[in-house]
């Protein structure tokens, strides 16, 4: 397995385990989530009370089991979500993209044309489709390296995410 780690903060963002579609240049990378139900697993192995469970006849108490719909991403990576106007994003933007470069001219040279490219088209997307977009941040709140975007696809109940790909770095597990 792979985790995805930031390439400044060495922060966990994401891992292989969830099906990376690469777009603008090899730029971004987006995974479709998943809403899941996390907690309050209860299994009847026909005893009853003999090995701790309830008979039909006892009332209702004991543990508080409470089953919670999470999405599978957030909950796995920790995210919180945070806000932007569109100028923010973009002054936070240009900041992270030539860090990025900084970093991909020194330890991945054949990347940054591509980068660059894929880099312009991904902000023109982020502003047509501002409106569209929750961003999140990983768990320490580091605001000054990688945020995450989510977006609903159409038909879809649980948001995909985008990540800036040449930002992270493999770790392999």
């Amino acid at each position: 397995m792979k985790i995805y780690v930031d390439a400044f903060s060495g922060e966990e963002i994401v891992s292989d385990s969830f099906n990376m579609e690469e777009k603008f240049e090899g730029v971004i990378g987006e995974v479709q989530s998943q809403d899941i139900v996390k907690g309050a697993l209860n299994v009847d192995v026909g005893a009853g009370g003999h090995f701790g469970g309830k008979n039909e006849d006892e009332e209702e108490g004991g543990v508080d089991d409470q089953a919670q719909k999470v999405n599978n991403i957030i909950d796995a990576f920790k995210y919180a979500e945070t806000q932007f106007t569109k100028a923010d994003y973009v002054t936070y933007f240009k900041a992270y993209a030539k860090k990025v470069k900084a970093y991909l001219e020194a330890n991945k040279p054949n990347r940054v044309a591509s980068f660059q490219k894929g880099a312009g088209e991904f902000i023109k997307w982020v502003s047509a489709n501002f409106n569209d977009l929750q961003f999140y941040c990983p768990e320490s709140y580091d605001m000054e390296n990688h945020i995450v975007l989510g977006y609903y696809k159409e038909g879809q109940a649980a948001p995909a995410f985008v990540y800036i790909l040449d930002g992270l770095k493999e770790v392999k597990m």
